[in-house]
């Protein structure tokens, strides 16, 4: 009797979580003429209620005990580390310290320098289910985890980039704190949504750009800054295929990218800006031994690549995937974003060819993913920020393009090159 209870609790929750996913992306459907019923002013309150009473629904589990030993137990938690190891670089006495004034050129900053991060994207760094213990959970934004803005715990439990930088800088500032909607306070700057695609990031930078220049703690003109952004995986899932010619997202990419960019630019003096190359959402299709309940989910969440009715199209949207990436290491190459001291892009691509890892019996290593096999787990957040990490001291132009299991490698800054590596310094 309890294995019926539990065999139809699981049932219930696969589908009502196909059913959300399939809301929002008829949502997203919408969205592609740009006629969007709870755009409108007048609906964003009731539209925020019926989110935050979703969001209470679900319930945080970011720092749920239950959820902890849950996904310890099950391998979707990276290798828990003693409080007194130390990080894989020298952060106290290393080159990478804090530079002993404050360095004028963008080219000569060590990662001790970053005093500000701040992120937008989609789900992906919103951290929707990295703690994930059922389906419905995939829905909860654990930001406080995100790999490249999640500064909840430090490093040794939770990889994260504020969290490594934390221990070069303390008093590092703008990480998001624990689980949270983006206008939830402890979101600080990460203003990334579930859903987002690159025609969200203009307004994404501008919201950014307002929520840093109103904090106090924030010296515009005195602190160095670093942005990460990634976009493109739901434009690869769930907007490709709904156009006549789906090439023409290539230049709405373009246009989209650009002004996210000169927004930042020009609004955010002595910022970094990381644009990871979005995610070959291909990867998916490779997977080998999948769990029965990603099986719906994936049709939902990615319908261009899973649905039959696209099946024939696989192959030109892969060309298309290939040419986004093309256009982001064109637009991140701009003069105009490396012709001040005080202001540069990196496109840091390790995403671009991405393989996930295999178990013990050869097939694929879901322990790197969240419940529906889409998202990452906190475990395939590590692994993100490992990569991510070594992309930025990668020398511009010759980086990685996919990751290594996690803790294995860390780049470090060195007495002969001890700055993030720009195009300046490179």
């Amino acid at each position: 009797m309890k294995m019926m209870i539990k065999s139809a609790s699981s049932s219930f929750v696969v589908i009502l979580t196909v059913v959300l996913l399939m809301i929002i992306n008829i949502k997203l459907c919408v969205a592609i003429q740009n006629v969007n019923p709870i755009d409108g002013e007048e609906h964003r309150p009731l539209f925020r209620i019926a989110r935050e009473g979703f969001f209470n629904f679900i319930g945080s589990n970011g720092d749920d005990e239950y959820s902890f030993q849950v996904n310890l137990k099950s391998g979707k938690l990276q290798r828990q580390f003693k409080e007194n190891e130390p990080f894989f670089c020298d952060t106290k006495n290393g080159p990478g310290r804090r530079s002993a004034t404050v360095p004028e050129s963008v080219h000569k900053l060590r990662p001790g320098d970053i005093d500000i991060v701040g992120a937008f994207g989609d789900s992906l760094t919103a951290g929707n289910g990295a703690m994930a213990v059922n389906l419905l959970q995939i829905m909860t934004e654990n930001k406080g985890i995100s790999w490249s803005i999640g500064g909840q715990g430090t490093w040794r439990k939770f990889l994260t980039l504020p969290n490594i930088l934390k221990e070069y800088n303390p008093n590092l500032y703008g990480y998001s704190l624990s689980d949270g909607l983006s206008y939830h306070k402890n979101s600080k700057f990460n203003v990334a949504e579930i859903g987002a695609m690159s025609r969200d990031i203009p307004y994404m930078a501008k919201v950014l750009v307002k929520r840093i220049k109103a904090d106090p703690k924030v010296d515009l003109k005195r602190h160095w800054k670093l942005i990460t952004l990634l976009i493109g995986a739901n434009d690869f899932c769930s907007d490709i295929c709904y156009y006549n010619q789906p090439e023409t997202v290539l230049r709405a990419h373009e246009k989209y990218l650009l002004a996210a960019l000169r927004t930042l630019r020009d609004n955010l003096p002595r910022t970094i800006v990381n644009v990871v190359s979005a995610p070959d959402v291909t990867i998916l299709l490779k997977f080998t031994k999948k769990p029965m309940e990603c099986v719906p989910v994936h049709y939902v969440e990615c319908p261009c690549f899973f649905s039959s009715r696209f099946e024939n199209q696989r192959k030109r949207y892969l060309k298309i995937i290939r040419q986004w990436h093309e256009i982001d290491r064109q637009i991140t190459d701009r003069d105009e974003f490396h012709n001040r001291t005080d202001f540069t892009v990196n496109l840091q691509p390790f995403t671009t060819k991405l393989r996930f890892p295999n178990n013990e019996e050869g097939s694929t290593d879901f322990r790197y993913m969240s419940m529906d096999c889409f998202h990452l787990s906190q475990r395939g957040y590590a692994i993100a920020t490992n990569a991510y990490w070594n992309n930025i001291f990668e020398p511009y132009g010759n980086k990685s393009e996919t990751w290594k299991r996690e803790f294995t490698e860390f780049k470090c800054p060195t007495n002969e090159m001890p700055y993030i590596r720009t195009k300046g310094n490179s």
